[in-house]
C-alpha cells in the first residue's frame, strides 16, 4: 500500500497474472528479450487524481478506505499491459510513439485473440478456487485464519472481457462453469457470457445444478 502518496510497489501476483494472460512477449514490438515489464496504463499521479472526490472528504479515520481505492485503481488487470524495457519507457516518458490511446489498443487487439480469452478464463477460475495467503485475518496466536480466500471483485475486469469475446462470436469453448473453491466447503457457478458469478454452499457434487452442467 502507498504511504503519504508515494506509488505503491508492484505485487508479485498482479504481475505473474500479466505474463500468465497476456504472454512473455511485449505487446507492442512482440520482443521476449529482454523479459517484458508490467507497463500501467493509468500512472499512478492520473489514479490518485481520479480518487480525489467524495473519499477524500471522509473524517481522518476513514481515509484508509480512499488509499485502497487508488491502490485498487492502480493495481488491476485493467490497467496493465506487457511491454519491453524500451516500449516502457517511450510510454512513460509520453512520447507520441507510443501514447495511452495506442496501448490500449495493443490491449485491446490482444483481448481479441481466443488463446489470452482462454488463458482469463483459466485465470478466473484460479481465482475461484481460492489464491493462497491473501487473507489477512489472523486468530489470537498470529496465525491465518484461512489459508485461502477469493476476491469477487477482482474478477470484474477479467469478466468483462471474456463476456465480451462471446459476443464477438469467439470460439471460447462451454460459457457455463462449475468451479470448487479449494477448501470443498463452497463451489461457484460461472455463466461466462454474461459476466455472471453465483455462490452456493458446499461441494459442486451437493448441487443439483451443478450436476446438469457437462464436466
Amino acid at each position: 500500500m502507498a504511504k503519504d502518496g508515494n506509488r505503491p510497489s508492484n505485487p508479485d501476483v498482479l504481475l505473474r497474472a500479466v505474463r500468465k494472460i497476456f504472454g512473455e512477449a511485449c505487446l507492442a514490438c512482440g520482443t521476449t528479450r529482454p523479459r517484458p515489464e508490467m507497463a500501467h496504463i493509468r500512472n499512478w499521479p492520473a489514479i490518485r487524481q481520479d480518487a480525489a472526490g467524495k473519499l477524500e472528504r471522509l473524517p481522518d479515520r476513514f481515509t484508509h478506505i480512499a488509499e485502497q481505492r487508488r491502490y485498487g485503481l492502480f493495481h488491476h488487470l485493467g490497467n496493465v499491459v506487457p511491454l519491453c524495457p524500451n516500449h516502457h519507457t517511450l510510454f512513460d516518458g509520453n512520447y507520441p510513439e507510443l501514447d495511452e490511446p495506442k496501448v490500449r489498443a495493443l490491449r485491446d487487439v490482444a483481448l481479441h485473440r481466443p488463446d489470452v480469452l482462454t488463458r482469463v478464463i483459466e485465470f478466473i477460475c484460479d481465482e475461484l478456487r481460492g489464491r493462497p495467503n491473501r487473507c489477512v485475518h489472523k486468530d489470537a496466536d498470529g496465525r491465518r485464519e484461512h489459508t485461502r480466500t477469493t476476491d469477487l471483485m477482482a474478477l470484474a475486469v477479467p469478466l468483462s472481457w471474456v463476456q465480451n469475446g462471446f459476443r464477438l462470436g469467439l470460439d471460447l469453448g462451454d460459457p457455463q462453469l462449475v468451479v470448487d473453491c479449494s477448501s470443498g466447503t463452497q463451489h461457484y457457478h460461472v455463466t461466462l457470457d454474461q459476466a455472471v458469478v453465483d455462490h452456493c454452499a458446499g461441494h459442486s457434487r451437493q448441487c443439483v445444478k451443478a450436476a446438469a452442467v457437462a464436466p
